[in-house]
Order: C-alpha cells, then structure tokens, then sequence
C-alpha cells in the first residue's frame, strides 16, 4: 500500500485571535522605543493593516481579539505628519486593499475601518479602529 500523506488541520478561527494579538505585539516591538524604526522599513503592517511610515504605535493603548461577530483591531498611533497627509496615504493604501470609502470612513466586506484624531491623557494620537459591521 503506497505511503498516505498526512493532513493536519487547524481551526483558523481559532488561531485567529493569537495571530493578529501576535502581529500587534511584533508590530508595536519593531516601532516602538524613542525613533521609530518605520523609516527604515518599507511597510509597517498590524495583522492586515497597514500603518504609515513615521507613525509610531503606542502598544498599552491598543488590542485585537476576535469576537463572535467578528474580529476587532484597536491602534493608537503617533505621528507629526499632517493630518492631510495622513487621510491621503490611507485613502490611497486601504483602496489598493480593496477597502471603500475615504477621509477616516472605510469598509469591506463583513468589516469597518475608522481612522481619527483623537485627544489622550499621553496627548493627540491617531486612532485605527476595525469592528465587525
């Protein structure tokens, strides 16, 4: 009898919520610290996400989990570029990612994206927020 070849499936929904924890904390480690490193790096990614060079992430103000209806992804970004080039890079990268929408509003398929200014007690950070719809 020829050699069968072994499968090993693994529940994705259920590694989900590790992976994208995961890529926060390396996304959050490889930026984090005094000067960011994203000026060295072409992309900067948090799970699916991209996040703009020279923006730096503020890893206790952010989390991801996946919730029944849907996974949910918060960042908190800072970044001393304007607030129009910020609107125009994401404009410009979520639609090559197939998001639709524009100027802080997107979505695709099952899932929102909210990209804003907001005021916190460490000062005016960017706030990216992914929720199901």
């Amino acid at each position: 009898m020829p050699d069968m070849p072994v499968i090993i499936l693994f529940p994705v929904r259920r590694l989900l919520p590790a992976l994208m924890l995961t890529m926060t904390l390396l996304a959050a480690t490889i930026v984090s610290g005094g000067k960011a490193r994203a000026d060295s790096l072409q992309q900067q990614w948090v799970g699916d996400l991209p996040i703009m060079a020279g923006m730096t992430i503020e890893p206790e103000l952010g989390f991801a989990f996946d919730s029944p209806s849907g996974r949910i992804v918060l960042v908190f970004a800072s970044s001393s570029a304007d607030p129009e080039g910020v609107m125009a890079y994401y404009n410009d990268a979520l639609s090559s990612l197939g998001w639709v929408g524009s100027d802080g509003s997107w979505e695709r398929g099952r899932e929102l994206l909210g990209l804003a200014q907001v005021d916190t007690s460490t000062g005016r950070l960017w706030r990216i927020r992914l929720s199901p719809r």
